[in-house]
This record gives C-alpha cells, structure tokens and sequence, in this order.
C-alpha cells in the first residue's frame, strides 16, 4: 500500500502472525518517519512470520514502538486484574469491573509525552501500561478497551482527535494561508508548537491563536467568528486600506518594556489597515496612526497586523504584540549575550592615519589599538563586568592559493603580547581564519582551504601552545556557506559556534544549529553608535528570543562606514558605555558570557524543547530529566499567581522573567 496519503492510520490484529512481518513494521516505522501517526489496538499483527523461520526481534518491534515513546518487552501472562484505572481525561465510564482474566504484556513509558490511559495492578504489586498515548499515536490492548458487561471504556472519538490534532491543553498556535519565511521563523524561534493549514480547519478550538496569512479585515468565516466570539483570538496580517510614509513607531508600553523615548526608526511608505472604533494601540507611528491594534469581538479579540511589518528584524515585535495580549503565555528565552572583540588581536602597518592623529597626536595605528583602545576595553569590561571573546585575525593578505604566510602578524609584536595577555585572562579567544577571507565555495577550492586552515592550525599551536583550543569561529564580512563550515570543522573539530551577520540575505544568518552541534549566532547589533540604533536594534532581538549579540571592532574610529560622523574616539568610547548603560539598567536580568557559553546555551535551547501546557488560566512547562536548568522565560499573565519548581527573576509588572529551577513548573492563577 501507498501510505503517504494517510494522516492516520489504525490496526487491529487478532492473530500476531503476518507474512513478511519485518517488512511490515518496517514500513509502518516510515510511515511514522515521515509524519504519520498510528494507534495500534490489540495486537501489533507482526510478531511472528507466518514462515516460521524470519521472525521479527525487539529490535524490529521496538523501532516502531520507541517511536510511539513506549519499550515492548516480552512477557504475555493472563491475570485477574487487582485493579484497573482508566485516565479520567478519557474515559467513558464512571463504574469499571474487570472481574474475569485478561491479558497483560510489558510496556514500558520512555518519553515525557507518553501518558497512560490503561493502568493495570495485579495482586503481585505488578504494574502494566495496557493502553498508552503519545505525540505520534498509541496502544489499546483489546482486552481494556471494553469493561465486563462488553461496554466500550476509552472515547475513542477524542482519542483520534488528540492523535491528529494533539492534545488541547498544549499551548500552540494554527497559521492559515501561505506559507511566508519570516512568520515561520518568528514561530520557530519562540519553541512554541504550531500548525500551518492552506484553508481554516473544522477543528480549531484546540488552539491558543489563530493566524490569519494575507489576511482581510473585517473577518467573515463562520467558523472564525465563532472562535473569537467564545474567548479566543484571531491575528490578522494583512495589507490595510492605508498606506503613508512613517517615520518611525512607538510601541505600547503593555507591549515590551522598553527605554523611555524608545522608537523604531523604519522610513519607509507602510499600507495598513485603518484601526475600527475603540481599538487598543499596540504600535503606533510618529503621527499617532494606529498601526497594529485589536479590537474585542464577543468574548474574545482580533489583532490586526500590517504585512509590510511581517520583516526579519520585525519578528520580535510581532510576537510580543500578539503575546502580550493574551491572558496567559509563557514564552521561552535564551537570556544571554555576549560582546566580540571582532578583528582583535590584529595585525597593524605603522600607519598614521589622520582620524588617530588628530586626536592623539603623532602615534601609529600599532599604537592606537594597543596603547590606547585596548586598555580603554579592559577598563570597560571591568566597570561592567563584561566577559569578551576576541576574534584573533593573523593576516589580511586575500590570499587563497599557496604560499600560506603570516608577514604580517610578524611585523606587529604587539599582537603575540596581546594574545599572551588573553591565554591568562578571563577572555575568550576565537578565530577569524587565515586570513579575512570568507570560507565559501566561491572563493576557495577544497584543497586550498584545507591547506590553509591546516597551516593556520600548525601556526596557533607554535603561537598559543598545545593548551590552546579554539571553539568560536567569526566569518570574515560575516559570510560562510555550508562548505566553509564542513571544511572549518575538518581541520578544527572543536569549533562549536560560527558567528554571522543577522542582516545577511545570501549566507548563514539565522540563530540555528548546524551538523547537530555547531550553532550559527548571527550579530544582531554592532558599532558604537547611533545609541538609538543600537538599543532598537538589541531590544528587537530580545523580544524575539531573549538575548543580542554585540560586535565590535578596533579600526572602527576610522572606517568610513563604521564612523560616518567622524566622530572622535573618546566620542565613540562615551557612545558605547551610554548604550551599555541603558541596557543593564533596564534588563538586569540578562545575563554575559563567552560566545562558547552562549553557544552552549542556544544549542541547548533549540535542542531541548520544553513542553508548554495549559489547563484553563493555569500553565505548565515540562523539561525532560537530562535537559538543561534553569531555564528562562518571559511570562505574562493578568492577575496574581503562584509559582512552582521555578522562581520570579525580574518582573516589569505586565512582563515577568521567570527562572526554571526543576523540570517541572506550575504557574497557577490565584
């Protein structure tokens, strides 16, 4: 049979021979690979092969049960059941007799989305799982699936409903429309689930928000307009009846915290949707237009969204502007950042260049950046408690064929006395290459980037010793492609973290991970100033994952680009602590590390996906044993609360960052 066709699919065996089993439950486990989902009731149909000679084992067994989070071990016994509990969320009777023999076999639950619906004792004190449920599918033995009087025990209509949609008390969100890149990311990004449909569904009262892709206002679908009318919430992203040049946009302080005077320079001709009588302000733009707002329709709201605003540095708001305007959500974050020292140690010429000499007089470049910048930094880092990593560049030679040398980090000492001084410091150092070329297949041949990155290996051991290991990566122009990455990680296994450009259209520039343990940290924000800039910038990327990543380079003072102003450097320098300032004045709760512990704690946090649950008001987030703690989250909730297996970090008042201290955490609503 062709199964691609099937969402799910349901067996029902009597007989546990089959030919060809092992063919059977192979294809069945692709099936599964593939997006299917089973519910095997009584019999799995496949334990012996009606040859008599090619029976399948508990590994062919269990690589369709493991999938379903359950372990099948031999051991079928009849029994006269102790007694029988039935999971009350589906249950069909109030009574149940299990008075006569039944079967028993061994389950066993190895995943925290597996849940018991049939749990049987014997008068032994031997507990056995007869029908469990999972993400995937499940198990009925046909044995518990009827009492003693033959009466159907289990709602087997919402048991398939639970299949195929999942369970109503996890927190998830259904997209409707066409697929756009950046909502997809933006969803991804806060780990919550979510279902993405062409048309609206029969069933949607299982899920939290419903978006609406390409949306028009004012709704009309029936089945829409009797969602929102019960409680629920509906976003609009569409195109509007409006289009004016803005300026800038405020943002509702319900929405974010932010700085006082805190806008989003956009400058650009926005089409939005004129706001309908009594609407809430979410963001607005310079002249007081209402760009993204709601309105309450029933019991429930509409929240309307411009599609012009539906851009990669926008994701952040988009999220908090629907989050924040629910009555309960609890989102994850990474809450961490960290501040590179990008082309730092560097090789310098003995250059006087007019931007230094006109503030510090007749001193070289060589002079600039370890004389003056350089302490300038430590005393920085101290005042602030900043942890860097620096980004060690050797060469700025374009060369990409052989010879391989390193002149030029040989004509500027200061640069082997720098990096002695971070072999013994609390700085971490990471690589830039060779050279400042960037790792793609356009620029290099497989064999020339081997040969010189090999020989970059060799040099860093003569420079920095057999103790030294590299394990942050920083791309030169901030670009890499998958080739640059797989031939990095040949010659220097350790690499564990690639620094881009989050800006970037046509390379790595995506907070992802790569190779099951390389993590991608694109830049979110760089230079000294505009402050304004570099505060939107990072409070952007904090409202969309908790965290911004901070660059900073030596020769800024002097890049035509980097200080269009030309500003002074103790200008710059003052540019940098104001923007430092603010930020650890208003999120104290964020937390600096290496871009090695930062990366370790994005990996973990795309990796290790906690479960959201909600029960009414109430909400709760589940981290398998063996995940990463704590863990943090932005928690928004209308009312008092309690909290359990968890803790209140900083709290804006309509805005909380809670602390993850136990796998499983209760936010209860007084």
């Amino acid at each position: 049979m062709d199964l691609s066709q099937y969402n799910l699919i349901v067996t029902c065996y009597y007989s546990p021979q089959m030919k060809e089993a092992k063919k059977y439950l192979e294809k069945l486990t692709y099936f599964v690979l593939n997006g299917g989902k089973i519910l095997i009731i009584n019999n799995l149909g496949a334990t012996m092969d009606t040859s008599g000679s090619n029976h399948p084992g508990l590994p062919e067994i269990n690589s369709l049960y493991n999938l379903l989070g359950i372990s099948y071990s031999f051991g079928w016994r009849k029994i006269t059941p102790d007694s029988v509990t039935v999971n009350k969320n589906y249950s069909l009777s109030e009574t149940l007799r299990f008075e006569k023999k039944r079967d028993v076999e061994r389950f066993a639950l190895i995943s925290p989305y597996s849940e018991s619906l049939v749990r049987v004792n014997d008068s032994e004190g031997n507990v056995y799982d007869m029908a469990v449920l999972s993400n995937l599918g499940g198990i009925i033995s046909y044995n518990y699936l009827f009492n003693d009087e033959g009466k159907i025990i289990i709602d087997l209509s919402k048991l398939f409903s639970t299949i195929l949609f999942g369970n109503d008390d996890t927190f998830r969100f259904l997209v409707v429309g066409p697929e756009n890149y950046d909502l997809k990311k933006a969803l991804d990004y806060t780990l919550f689930r979510y279902d993405w449909k062409s048309s609206v569904p029969s069933t949607i009262s299982i899920y939290d928000v419903v978006i609406l892709m390409n949306a028009e206002f004012p709704i009309t679908d029936k089945t829409l307009l009797e969602y929102i009318s019960n409680g629920r919430n509906v976003v609009c992203i569409g195109k509007g009846n409006v289009q004016k040049f803005v300026q800038e946009l405020r943002i509702d302080s319900k929405v974010f915290p932010t700085p006082p005077n805190f806008r989003i320079s956009i400058r650009k001709n926005l089409t939005f949707q004129r706001s309908v009588e009594n609407a809430v302000i979410l963001v607005s733009s310079n002249q007081n237009d209402a760009i993204v707002w709601k309105t309450n329709f029933g019991s429930g709201q509409v929240i309307y969204y411009p599609i012009d605003l539906m851009k990669k540095e926008y994701r952040g708001l988009f999220i908090q502007s629907v989050l924040s305007q629910l009555p309960m959500s609890v989102q994850p974050i990474i809450n961490s950042w960290s501040l590179y020292l990008d082309d730092f140690p560097l090789p310098a010429y003995s250059r006087k260049i007019d931007k230094i000499v006109r503030e510090f007089g007749e001193i070289t470049d060589n002079e600039f950046y370890y004389n003056v910048w350089w302490p300038m930094m430590k005393q920085l880092a101290k005042e602030f408690g900043i942890k860097y990593t620096t980004i060690f560049v050797p060469n700025y030679n374009a060369s990409v064929s052989w010879p391989f040398s390193f002149q030029e980090y040989t004509n500027t000492p200061e640069q082997l006395t720098a990096l002695k001084e971070l072999l013994n410091s609390s700085y971490e150092i990471g690589l830039h290459g060779y050279n400042h070329i960037p790792l793609t297949a356009e620029r290099w041949t497989t064999e020339q980037l081997d040969v010189a990155l090999s020989i970059l290996k060799i040099f860093l051991r003569n420079t920095l010793g057999e103790d030294y290991v590299p394990y942050v990566y920083v791309a030169p122009d901030n670009i890499i492609d998958l080739f640059g990455v797989e031939r990095l990680l040949k010659v220097f296994p350790s690499i564990k973290v690639v620094g881009t450009t989050y800006r970037g259209t046509n390379t790595l520039s995506e907070f992802e991970v790569l190779f099951d343990k390389v993590v991608i940290i694109p830049r979110t924000t760089y230079g000294y100033y505009p402050t304004d800039t570099l505060i939107t910038n990072s409070v952007l990327s904090l409202m969309s994952l908790g965290t911004y990543q901070y660059f900073l380079h030596p020769d800024d003072l002097f890049s035509n680009d980097r200080n269009p102003e030309e500003k002074l450097w103790i200008e710059m320098y003052a540019n940098l602590k104001e923007f430092l300032s603010t930020m650890k004045q208003y999120y104290p709760f964020l937390k600096n590390h290496w871009a090695l512990e930062s990366g370790d704690i994005i990996l973990n946090f795309f990796k290790e996906k906690p479960l959201i649950q909600r029960e009414k008001q109430n909400l709760r987030v589940i981290v398998p044993i063996g995940f990463q703690l704590p863990r943090y989250y932005y928690l928004r909730t209308n009312g008092p609360f309690t909290i359990s297996g968890g803790r209140i970090v900083y709290s804006y008042g309509n805005l909380i960052v809670i602390e993850q201290t136990e796998n499983k955490m209760e936010i209860t609503k007084k």
